[in-house]
């Protein structure tokens, strides 16, 4: 998938094919389709390094870490340890794709992430929905596998209404009128045809451009959101000139941040009972988890690929 333009926060498309129950990352138990794990590949990625550093993660006081994390950061936390081996390829680095074309002998992308038909997906109010996953709406638009997705001209939070210069007040209002919905302009659904439970999509992302501005910011505290609301009872935004040719943001006169831009929000509908829904069908974008969603991973970089279950 090429993604012509991501924000510095979360821009998200999402595939149709709705997942069934699934109990871990990868699939939904029973291997069907291509869910099944490619042992050759695993070998050369997963080494005893990276097992006894998943091992010892957690030699910390879990009772005091616990303590300071949302129900957002514990989902993310859980989605990275959810399956072992499994949890380490959610987000998998340019290097993993070297290790799959060595293993296949070849030393270009595999066929199924070249060449295809491309589908360009503008933001408009008929494809971005505020802050949901929303498995009622018909797709708008049907690729097959192979197809490459390009979204220009991405949205910002909140419909594209979060620019430069507009208050944190502002965001708060939105968030406030907007229960249980995230702030990410979710693009789709878009189906994969034939894809079907047990079958895993393989997105890799080809290009992420970053438009020339950015934000950081927290909510109220009032209202709940994030890490440690209680000790920052004072909402905030700052916005961001970003400088793309030396992928560098300038954070103060003489202070520059460098850039490392990644894709935020990108998955499925998640499995059906996983989240409260907001209604049938209809989920938060906020929490990640075995759909993918709102990872927040920065390892999901231009040359990256995500493996998530139907």
């Amino acid at each position: 998938m090429s993604h012509d333009h991501a924000h510095d926060h979360d821009c998200g498309a999402d595939g149709h094919v709705w997942p069934h129950q699934c109990g871990n990352l990868f699939g939904c138990g029973d291997e069907m389709g291509t869910g099944v794990v490619r042992e050759d590949i695993k070998d050369a990625a997963y080494d005893r390094r990276a097992a006894d550093r998943l091992l010892h993660m957690d030699e910390v006081d879990q009772a005091q870490f616990d303590s300071f994390l949302t129900a957002r950061g514990r989902a993310r936390r859980d989605l990275l340890r959810a399956s072992s081996f499994i949890a380490t390829l959610a987000a998998v680095g340019p290097w993993f794709a070297r290790i799959v074309h060595a293993a296949e002998g070849s030393p270009q992308q595999p066929a199924d992430s070249v060449g295809g038909r491309l589908h360009v997906v503008e933001s408009t109010k008929e494809t971005v929905r505020l802050g949901v996953f929303d498995a009622t709406l018909p797709p708008i638009l049907t690729i097959e596998s192979g197809d490459r997705v390009s979204f220009p001209n991405t949205w910002s939070h909140f419909l594209n209404g979060m620019q430069p210069g507009v208050p944190v007040e502002k965001l708060a209002e939105w968030r406030k009128a907007n229960p249980g919905k995230g702030p990410h302009s979710i693009i789709g659904p878009i189906a994969v045809k034939d894809a079907a439970p047990g079958d895993v999509l393989e997105i890799h992302y080809e290009r992420l451009r970053p438009f020339a501005w950015g934000a950081v910011f927290n909510n109220p505290g009032a209202l709940g959101t994030g890490l440690l609301p209680g000790d920052f009872p004072q909402g905030q935004v700052k916005y961001l000139d970003l400088d793309l040719a030396r992928r560098s943001a300038k954070f103060a006169p003489d202070i520059n941040v460098p850039l490392k831009p990644f894709q935020g929000t990108l998955g499925v509908a998640p499995p059906d009972g996983f989240f409260p829904p907001l209604r049938s069908g209809v989920t938060s974008s906020v929490p990640p988890g075995p759909h993918a969603g709102n990872t927040d991973l920065s390892e999901m970089v231009e040359g990256s690929t995500i493996y998530i279950p139907v």
